[in-house]
């Protein structure tokens, strides 16, 4: 008896249409993992430039939209009043190095052949009162005042011979360093009067002219960097989980529309933000997002306040 061809066909039937309902599933699968596109603006890290001293305008250098490299002047201010200063803190740090040098030598022979002429003048006026006294020809206060006299004298050689006592020394290298500290923080302020760009950018903001004021620790100028762009997004909260640190991005904008360029995710915000800000229904959940940071890799092309979209790349 032979075999129904029905059973063959059957499987043949149930395998097209497993395989059928697998493309459909994978399909579905890349629809939904379609890449997010999400709009912002393209910023840049600026660098507020000032001085820790303030003090007159003596010149400004560069003009607002100049490209200025790390390290070049952009104001400077008058120096001279911390010049005086710093001139009467040399002459300061002079006299202290001498008074250094003189407790490091001790006193001069001159001094010490000195005082011993004194002690041995003063001793021999001792002795030779002491006889006087016993004899009743002098007053008792006045052998008194020469005895005296021949003990300080003979403390005052001592002292000499001994040399500078180490505390001594000790006091005038402490007096030279405390000197040197305060010229090093005058010319530190000196240097402050040259205001300096700390990094290579472009000028945003410059106000100044010659003869303003300007007070301490106060910027002067506004520096942007352009090799430091970036571009804030917002993140639905369901599409959370589909962003992570070190996502790469693609970045365009109206004026290249046709050019991408390349960037990465550096920062993920912990706090939900709300659009309203505060939410009244559970519907409204949908709209909590989530601040999203994508580095934008230099490329000059690129100017902050340019539209952007931002494509991340799974």
């Amino acid at each position: 008896m032979s075999r129904s061809p029905a059973h063959p066909r059957i499987l043949i039937a149930a395998l097209l249409i497993a395989l059928a309902s697998a493309a459909l599933w994978v399909r579905a699968r890349r629809a939904g993992e379609r890449p997010l596109v999400l709009s912002g603006s393209i910023e840049a890290r600026d660098v507020e430039v000032g001085s820790l001293v303030g003090g007159r305008v003596l010149s400004v250098r560069v003009a607002e939209g100049a490209t200025v490299a790390a390290g070049d002047t952009l104001v400077t201010l008058e120096p001279d009043l911390i010049n005086l200063q710093i001139d009467e803190q040399a002459a300061a740090i002079a006299q202290a190095r001498a008074n250094l040098a003189r407790a490091e030598k001790g006193p001069r022979s001159e001094q010490v052949a000195r005082a011993r002429i004194d002690a041995d003048a003063a001793e021999t006026d001792r002795k030779r009162l002491e006889p006087l006294l016993a004899a009743g020809t002098i007053g008792q206060r006045d052998y008194d005042a020469s005895a005296v006299r021949a003990a300080t004298t003979r403390q005052t050689l001592v002292e000499l011979e001994r040399g500078t006592r180490s505390e001594e020394i000790d006091a005038a290298r402490a007096a030279v360093a405390g000197q040197e500290g305060r010229l090093a923080y005058l010319e530190r302020q000196r240097a402050e009067t040259v205001v300096r760009a700390p990094v290579a950018g472009v000028i945003e903001s410059m106000e100044l002219r010659p003869g303003d004021l300007v007070p301490a620790n106060q910027p002067v100028a506004l520096l942007l960097e352009p090799d430091q762009l970036w571009v804030r997004v917002f993140v639905p909260e369901p599409k959370l989980g589909l962003v992570r640190i070190g996502m790469a991005a693609r970045v365009t904008v109206d004026t290249f529309a046709r050019r991408e360029f390349a960037g990465s995710v550096v920062e993920i915000r912990h706090e939900a933000e709300y659009t309203p800000r505060n939410i009244q229904t559970l519907d409204q959940r949908a709209e909590q997002v989530f601040g999203v940071k994508i580095a934008i890799d230099p490329a000059p092309e690129l100017r902050p306040g340019m539209a952007a979209l931002v494509r991340l790349v799974s």
